[in-house]
């Protein structure tokens, strides 16, 4: 395939591959003993034992390129390891191919031809042991008498344009995990994922391609070299890269149909969103497939099996997580809320274990084919939602002034006090800090109204309103001001058709413990045995007035301010929407005082844990 390009000149940086000597230079001259007349065609057209290869080649149109001015080392099986028929079979695959699809994808070029070529030359000596690259993009370890495993039967044959070695089998083609998608019928449904149109494309490489000549002042390829991108990589990491190593889990065709099934009714977006199936198809899918991708940096003790007393490190850590840095909780917390250890998974060897399918071998690491999928949503997309008063504010309700308006209250940040005493809520307060509103006119009731993002649809929720006590920032707040106070909490949220829909969830409730913390449920279990369940998602939008609002409302009564027995100053530390029946607020720990008993995996999931905000 010919592609043309503006650019005269090309700088063989790649040279830098090379593992010859500096006698590479005479003997391209000629100068040198041991050289030999002609071109690398040239030879393998001569000699009788690589007829097979020969044919191939010239079928597949490689006689221009490696009769040409361009350096290549060919490794090249002789007729006892490729027989007349195995050379028969691929030029009918590659005919059948040939006009149907770009050269790039043509399976003969790429796991045949091109996996028996490197550019520029390779000699062996004694000692050598190096990797090159092969003209496929995949790495082969050169040996002083193998290539990857193959022995050789004749080596470092120097002609004009290259080093020619005669191989005692062919040498293998592993695909990479990208690629196994493509190869293995299994996956047939993660392969039109990840090979969509609208994420997959090629990117054209000249500096690895084989220039032909110039026509008409353009460069002109004999054979182009392009790489593999695609849009999802950023979510997925490259799993197409040769020069990494990573382990993944793949599901096979029928668990990806149950999970898209359960899936994709999480992801419902309203009509009114333009590309909404668009949204959909993408999000439910990196559901799957986010926190399936493992690389050794992180987990070296999981994936060599090193064991701790008797049992093995059993904790990986995805690619994913190590995007937010698993080592560092206050990481997780800026993305997620707090120091949760979604996609990370334990147990990893044991029955039901991540690592425990059927194990697939790629040049770039290794599948895990999964029949029965071992990641539970609670691990992953399925989060605590945690909205923190501060960031998540939208509006303060306001009050004519003149021609202007003015907040009903200001919100002032209070910093949570650590100390070592019974009044340290440090570690009771999510982040440390939570949000005083203060009422301006003391006469008047008030709306703070907070907007959420990333809610997923059609999904219980336990929804919570947290509060902090006064004596959390400052332990001498005087009694009059530690008094209950009565809200009113209305839901904001878009159905099918993105008309504005609203459910009051308590109508006044009254505070209970005005010195310490308060989780107040919202949605009680009579009311929504399942949770409060969104119509429609905001999942990876950006909404500038949000779409999914909680109003918080002050319900407290002239009376009750004149007598000082509540008040209107609202403390909020944040609203939680939790996985339905996640957690239990009411648990409370002898030696810590107040504690929320929270399962961010699943009650029943292994790692499980009591969790301390912090």
């Amino acid at each position: 395939m010919k592609i043309y390009n503006k650019v005269i000149g090309l700088a063989l940086a790649a040279l830098t591959f090379t593992a010859c000597t500096d006698t590479w230079d005479d003997h391209y001259e000629g100068s040198a003993e041991g050289i030999n007349e002609g071109t690398l065609w040239e030879a393998m057209k001569q000699e009788p034992s690589l007829s097979n290869f020969v044919s191939v080649l010239e079928a597949a149109d490689y006689s221009k390129q490696l009769g040409g001015s361009q350096i290549f080392t060919v490794f090249a099986p002789t007729n006892d390891y490729f027989t007349e028929k195995d050379a028969k079979e691929l030029i009918s695959s590659y005919q059948k191919q040939k006009g149907k699809v770009a050269d790039v994808d043509n399976t003969v070029l790429k796991q045949f031809v091109q996996n028996h070529i490197a550019r520029y030359n390779f000699s062996v000596s004694q000692h050598t042991q190096d990797t090159l690259m092969l003209l496929n993009t995949k790495f082969a370890l050169l040996k002083s008498d193998n290539v990857s495993g193959v022995k050789f039967i004749s080596k470092n044959k120097v002609y004009q344009n290259g080093v020619l070695y005669t191989i005692a089998g062919k040498l293998d083609y592993l695909p990479n995990i990208f690629e196994l998608a493509s190869l293995d019928h299994d996956f047939d449904s993660v392969y039109n994922f990840l090979y969509n149109e609208k994420y997959y494309y090629k990117e054209f490489v000249p500096g690895l391609s084989v220039v032909g000549g110039v026509e008409n002042g353009k460069t002109v390829y004999l054979d182009s070299v392009f790489r593999q991108r695609n849009r999802l990589f950023p979510y997925l990491e490259y799993i197409n890269a040769e020069d990494s190593t990573f382990w993944m889990l793949m599901p096979t065709n029928d668990a990806w149909k149950d999970l898209i099934a359960e899936y994709e009714p999480y992801f419902n977006y309203s009509t009114r969103l333009e590309k909404r199936d668009s949204f959909q198809y993408t999000n439910s899918r990196l559901a799957i497939l986010q926190g399936t991708i493992f690389s050794q940096c992180y987990n070296d003790g999981v994936f060599n099996k090193k064991t701790t007393g008797q049992e093995p490190q059993d904790s990986a850590v995805s690619e994913y997580l190590s995007n937010y840095g698993p080592l560092y909780a206050t990481n997780r917390s800026s993305y997620w809320g707090g120091d949760f250890n979604y996609y990370q998974y334990y147990n990893c060897w044991q029955p039901g274990g991540i690592f425990t399918g059927q194990e697939v071998a790629c040049s770039n690491g290794k599948v895990f084919k999964t029949s029965q999928w071992p990641i539970d949503k609670l691990q992953t997309f399925h989060r605590f939602r945690i909205y923190n008063a501060e960031s998540y504010l939208y509006e303060i309700s306001k009050a004519a002034e003149g021609t202007d308006s003015v907040n009903h209250a200001i919100g002032y940040l209070r910093e949570v006090i650590n100390e070592t005493d019974t009044t340290n809520f440090y570690d009771k307060v999510w982040g440390h800090r939570f949000t005083e509103f203060i009422p301006v006119y003391t006469a008047v009731n008030y709306h703070v109204v907070f907007g959420f993002t990333n809610v997923l649809s059609n999904i219980g929720y336990d929804i919570y309103l947290v509060m902090a006590p006064a004596i959390a920032y400052d332990i001498n707040t005087p009694a009059e001001q530690r008094v209950p106070t009565k809200v009113r909490c209305t839901l904001y949220y878009p159905d099918a058709d993105g008309k504005e829909q609203n459910t009051v969830l308590v109508n006044s409730y009254e505070t209970k413990t005005p010195d310490a913390m308060e989780y107040i449920k919202l949605t009680d279990d009579a009311t929504y045995p399942d949770g409060f369940k969104f119509p429609v998602t905001n999942y990876d939008l950006s909404e500038v007035v949000p779409a999914f609002r909680l109003d918080v409302e002050t319900r407290v009564g002239a009376t009750e301010i004149r007598k000082k027995t509540h008040t209107r100053t609202l403390r909020i530390d944040c609203i939680m929407l939790v996985p339905h029946g996640m957690m239990d607020p009411t648990a409370v720990d002898a030696e810590k005082g107040d504690i929320v008993q929270m399962w961010p995996h699943g009650k029943n999931n292994f790692c499980w844990q009591t969790y301390m905000p912090r």
